[in-house]
């Protein structure tokens, strides 16, 4: 199940039996009464109330067994993923893409809507709101929805729920991505993508990303962080973390940023400011990360004095980063790692930077970034809160 129930919010037993009950069912490792009660100690007749229970509110399916002597038919018990469902919200590119996903994470509808870079608050919210609506709209019968959960890059006030700023969209400023969509598609949740990335990370393979302190770092078409502690993301009471993007480096003065400074670190080092560089060798350059994933590793970038700028301003910013939070990991996502020279000269500059006498640097590895894991992390907390409200319900 994608969004996990945590037996310890409940306040009754028998809640906290349903979503143990419910959790072993949707892991597959209870398909029957029998295997729920074996599984969790409970009485026969503890168990019977929590199934029915379960079955009651649709979260659980039983199909009808055949009778073999006294007592109930066996029958057998089914998860139902789409008993309630939730909307994704996303940047891709130069677009917002929206994706309807169900308890198990299972896309039902994709969409995506180009939004032109001159846009300002008024297009964007009109882009969001049609996106909300589109995806609310695809909801199957018989599927609850949970609401709305919209992962933005760029400069995010979380307790406000407002995008602040956007490289993307430079004419943009605080849009209240709350009140533009609540009463759209609400519940609405605003969270940082990186946050949302790494948070689907740890889930999926916890033994690389679950587990002491980690630092995710993705070079794209902007340049953020995301920082966790044994998987959880960590975030300030103000919500905005991870700019390092916006870290002003003494090679790139005088480089006009969108965030309204000079000097920033995408300035040098962000696709935003590259591709257009890039491009003048190699027209054929796409705008969307994963595309540029396949098409940077034959190009000759290490000529290209600017990319070596790129690679130590960028390294340096990492090593400051490291002297402050000490991750044990540092993972790096976007489309320039692709490139084996690039990855190599990164890595050499990364070393070069060091620690601190008598600390080893942390471990530092490169992997693709995915759509997938942003938008199943951004959707997890939405869909938990729901159920955790359906188990509650009298």
């Amino acid at each position: 199940m994608l969004g996990l129930v945590d037996e310890n919010r409940f306040s009754t037993a028998h809640e906290r039996d349903c979503a143990r009950a419910l959790l072993l069912a949707a892991r597959g490792q209870a398909r029957s009464r029998s295997d729920i009660g074996k599984a969790l100690g409970l009485r026969s007749t503890t168990t019977s109330r929590v199934v029915a229970d379960l079955v009651g509110r649709r979260l659980l399916l039983e199909t009808a067994g055949e009778t073999a002597g006294r007592g109930r038919p066996a029958g057998g018990l089914m998860f139902n993923a789409r008993r309630i469902g939730g909307s994704v919200i996303h940047v891709a590119s130069q677009s917002l893409s929206g994706a309807l996903l169900d308890l198990n994470g299972g896309s039902i509808a994709q969409y995506t809507a180009a939004v032109p870079r001159d846009a300002d608050n008024a297009v964007i919210s009109a882009a969001l709101a049609a996106m909300a609506r589109r995806l609310l709209e695809a909801t199957p019968r018989g599927m609850s929805h949970a609401g709305t959960a919209v992962s933005l890059s760029g400069l995010i006030d979380l307790p406000q729920q407002q995008w602040v700023m956007a490289s993307r969209w430079p004419r943009m400023s605080r849009l209240d991505v709350r009140a533009v969509l609540e009463g759209v598609a609400g519940p609405v949740d605003v969270c940082r993508n990186l946050d949302a990335d790494l948070r689907a990370r740890a889930a999926r393979e916890p033994q690389h990303f679950g587990q002491g302190p980690l630092l995710l770092l993705h070079w794209g078409w902007g340049v953020g962080m995301a920082y966790a502690l044994d998987g959880r993301p960590f975030s300030t009471r103000g919500g905005s973390f991870g700019e390092i993007g916006h870290w002003r480096m003494s090679p790139l003065a005088g480089r006009p940023c969108a965030c309204g400074n000079a000097g920033c670190l995408e300035t040098g080092a962000a696709l935003w400011a590259l591709l257009p560089l890039l491009r003048q060798r190699w027209p054929g350059l796409a705008d969307d990360e994963a595309t540029l994933y396949e098409q940077l590793p034959d190009k000759d970038l290490m000529a290209l004095p600017e990319i070596d700028l790129a690679a130590r301003t960028l390294a340096q910013a990492l090593g400051n980063v490291c002297r402050v939070l000490f991750p044990a990991k540092v993972v790096v996502t976007g489309p320039f790692v692709s490139h084996a020279g690039l990855w190599a000269h990164f890595d050499a500059q990364f070393r070069n930077e060091g620690m601190m006498q008598g600390l080893a640097l942390p471990h530092l590895s490169s992997d693709r970034a995915s759509q997938n894991f942003e938008v199943q992390g951004a959707a997890a907390p939405l869909l938990s809160r729901a159920v955790e409200q359906l188990l509650r319900a009298g």
